[in-house]
């Protein structure tokens, strides 16, 4: 008989549950976790802020939800359905090596086919509505939307029927979400961590549209001077995937002539976690040969180790770029040695002898790590010594941390009244879950005193002051480099953009979902003023100088600070000033903002102070007023640093034994307002134009990419009029209308409007009226009424 060939495109081992754990790597019982996992580290790639959520009925079908605070997706229903399907090609931005998750691009994928083999159920929402998302037999998935959404977030909910193992179903998630810390590698990619097979695959898998300047830019050390050189030694308009092999080597090789390597170090790093004992880091780097070419990659590794203490027995994980691997990986503790094996490890590694079993964490930080599967199975034999050696270390930390925890545990056992701080902070964590209602509100400072007060009182016998309560709360936070989470403060300011004249209102909330708007100003100027914000809109101010307007009503608040900090960290250049009265407070609103203050650390950029200060506007002959009383302020630290000759003579005399301006201050003020608008004007005009060197010009990169994104919005929107003017569209919609409309007016009369949108808001309390007309008119519409 002659044999039959069958083809069989590899997507179709997605929907089989029994070829599926091959495409996912993992056996049946591991798929929802592995599910969970995926989708919680999709979730952190688009921002830092997560929460995840698992039901569980008393069927075993489980809900598992997965929540980016404040975060939308953009693209239409179509984008998304083709996101979320199987048969999609296999399509990653990851192919540039850098130390961050994902390997394959694989995991929405395998999530879609988890969903699709065990029957369950998939939904987004985002952007003002929910899509349900249907997975189907050839591979696509069809979205269909069903409900509004109000929401900012997005969010994504999955429903597994008859999950057995849904207990552990956050396992690798949750882990996920605690090791999602640190500081992060925010460089490009990096000739020397390709080998010459690797970077010609790189250059054949890059998109058609990649022009080899382009390519050359995305790598590390290359300006564009440098990437104008390297290309021109190939033909003009090279596209990056037409390189063959001998191409791509010269262009690897000039990539290294011009760039350096760069050390582990850079490659950032968790950090030590909450509740773990021991904390050690190493830095590593291990070659991988090539198999055709002359370049080995050289790959660089912060390796990051974990210990505490486990009730029972000892347990490991591995991490690569803060995500938990999927391979086995065993542990077993033997009184003075540790046996680690799987995922290419086979160790026998001495070690201190533990009081107890050890729990141990260890997390790779690298832009490459080999794999052995489409699983993301890592292969760890490349770091055996480094992490033979670590494993040895952190067990002698941990070993100290035992010892040392027994003689603290006897040292309080042996303490009679414990202090006010003690108490607050061993009970913060349960008062926070009161004052929120298990995390599910806000609340807020007076709220946590509340729920705390009482406890403080019966531990220590003493009554806790709010001053002194929300002074220790300052001191945490700042000994925690973070605020309280789930704490609100009050608005206490504004912040207006110019241009667009938004203004947003800095409170707590708004604060944390805050993002400054690309290439819109360069400067911020901060005023304890609000009335001058209409008077620089009406004038143009804002405009001329690409200038922001901050204030907070006086005195620095906390959340003026956070814009501060938040807006200094982008990449734009920014250049922030401090106007303020001529008085102790006024010099005082300059300092805190420039120096350090307890709730946070000093100010990451220079804020330059434009004044008032007294000798100014004594100058310019504006109005003092004497105070009615002396003040005991201490002025800012630059004010005694003045002269004291440019004092005024009827202020020098024997009444004050040390005449300088601070004694000035304590007896005098100048308001800004003491200037009319014309002369205000004019001071500012002159204080700041030093400092303004040039309007605010998007980089040529950006500047390209708006002008294409235009230019085909603009040639779509001009081909739109022109084919719905030649199909008539407008005339074929007025007739539809007027042959279904009488129908479905009819439809609406026969209906009780008043019962029908009662009964629907008892359902959904939290819509209006109109929100549940609309659902009912949608109803009706599709004969569905």
């Amino acid at each position: 008989m002659t044999d039959i060939f069958f083809t069989q495109a590899d997507w179709q081992l997605f929907l089989n549950i029994n070829t599926l754990p091959q495409q996912a790597g993992v056996a049946k019982y591991l798929l929802t976790k592995l599910l969970a996992k995926e989708l919680t580290d999709n979730a952190l790639d688009a921002s830092p802020d997560v929460t995840i959520e698992q039901e569980i009925d008393d069927h075993y079908n489980t809900t598992l939800r997965f929540i980016n605070k404040n975060k939308t997706f953009q693209g239409d229903d179509d984008t998304i359905a083709h996101l979320f399907s199987v048969k999609r090609p296999l399509t990653s931005s990851k192919r540039l090596r850098l130390p961050k998750r994902g390997a394959l691009g694989n995991g929405l994928r395998v999530v879609v086919a988890i969903v699709y083999c065990l029957k369950g159920n998939l939904k987004i929402s985002t952007s003002g509505r929910t899509l349900q998302l249907i997975p189907q037999d050839d591979g696509t998935t069809t979205a269909i939307p069903i409900a509004p959404y109000e929401g900012t977030d997005t969010i994504i909910e999955v429903i597994i029927p008859e999950n057995i193992f849904g207990t552990t179903s956050l396992d690798w998630a949750e882990k996920a979400l605690k090791i999602n810390q640190g500081t992060l590698y925010e460089g490009k990619t990096n000739a020397y961590w390709y080998d010459s097979d690797s970077f010609f695959s790189l250059c054949q898998t890059s998109p058609s549209y990649l022009t080899l300047l382009s390519f050359i830019l995305l790598f590390e050390g290359i300006n564009t001077n440098k990437a104008k050189q390297i290309s021109q030694l190939f033909s003009s308009n090279t596209i990056t995937n037409t390189l063959n092999r001998q191409q791509a080597e010269q262009l690897l090789t000039q990539l290294r002539e011009n760039s350096q390597p760069l050390p582990p170090k850079k490659m950032g790093a968790v950090g030590t976690i909450p509740n773990f004992d021991a904390y050690y880091l190493q830095q590593a780097s291990y070659e991988l040969p090539t198999t055709q070419g002359n370049h080995n990659a050289q790959i660089p590794c912060i390796i990051e180790f974990f210990a505490q203490t486990s009730p029972d027995i000892a347990q490991i994980q591995f991490f690569v770029n803060r995500t938990p691997i999927i391979g086995e990986v065993g542990i077993s503790y033997l009184e003075k040695n540790i046996s680690i094996f799987g995922c290419g490890l086979h160790l026998f590694t001495p070690c201190a002898t533990l009081l107890k079993p050890p729990i141990v964490w260890v997390n790779v930080l690298t832009p490459y790590m080999p794999i052995v599967s489409n699983g993301k199975e890592p292969d760890l034999s490349v770091l055996n010594h480094f992490i033979s050696e670590g494993i040895t270390k952190i067990s002698n930390q941990l070993r100290k941390k035992q010892l040392q925890a027994n003689t603290n545990n006897f040292s309080i056992s042996q303490e009679k009244i414990p202090s006010q701080k003690q108490i607050v902070i061993e009970y913060l964590t349960q008062a926070i879950n009161k004052a929120s209602g298990e995390g599910q509100y806000r609340y807020s400072l007076r709220q946590l005193y509340y729920a705390l007060r009482p406890i403080v009182i019966t531990h220590t016998q003493k009554e806790l002051k709010y001053a002194h309560f929300t002074q220790l709360i300052t001191e945490y936070e700042y000994e925690t480099g973070k605020d309280l989470q789930g704490i609100y403060r009050d608005e206490r300011g504004t912040l207006l953009h110019p241009h667009t004249h938004q203004e947003i209102r800095l409170g707590t909330k708004n604060i944390e979902k805050y993002q400054r708007p690309v290439y819109n100003f360069n400067k911020i100027l901060y005023s304890e003023k609000e009335g001058f914000f209409e008077i620089l809109k009406d004038t143009g101010f804002l405009e001329r100088y690409d200038c922001a307007l901050l204030t907070s009503k006086g005195f620095a608040s906390r959340a003026a600070r956070d814009v501060i900090d938040l807006l200094a960290n982008t990449e734009e250049a920014l250049t922030f000033f401090c106007i303020h009265d001529a008085d102790l407070s006024g010099t005082l609103i300059y300092q805190a903002l420039q120096g350090a203050t307890k709730a946070r650390p000093e100010r990451k950029v220079n804020i330059i102070n434009l004044g008032l200060e007294p000798w100014e506007g004594l100058k310019m002959g504006l109005e003092v007023e004497k105070l009615e009383k002396k003040s005991n302020k201490k002025a800012a630290d630059y004010i005694q640093k003045q002269p004291t000759e440019i004092l005024p003579q009827d202020f020098i005399n024997p009444q004050y034994t040390q005449p300088n301006w601070e004694e000035w201050l304590q007896h005098y003020r100048i308001e800004l307002n003491a200037m009319d608008t014309p002369t205000f004007l004019n001071w500012l005009e002159q204080k700041i134009q030093p400092y303004h060197t040039q309007k605010v010009i998007p980089d040529t990169q950006y500047l390209q990419t708006i002008a294409t994104q235009t230019a085909e919005n603009t040639l779509k929107n001009q081909i739109r009029t022109m084919i719905l003017q030649k199909l008539n569209i407008e005339n074929q919609i007025e007739q539809e209308l007027h042959q279904h409309l009488p129908e479905l007016i009819a439809k609406i009369q026969q209906q009780n409007l008043q019962d029908a949108i009662a009964q629907a808001l008892s359902e959904n309390p939290t819509h209006n009226w109109l929100h549940s007309l609309q659902e009912i008119l949608e109803k009706i519409s599709q004969n569905k009424a």
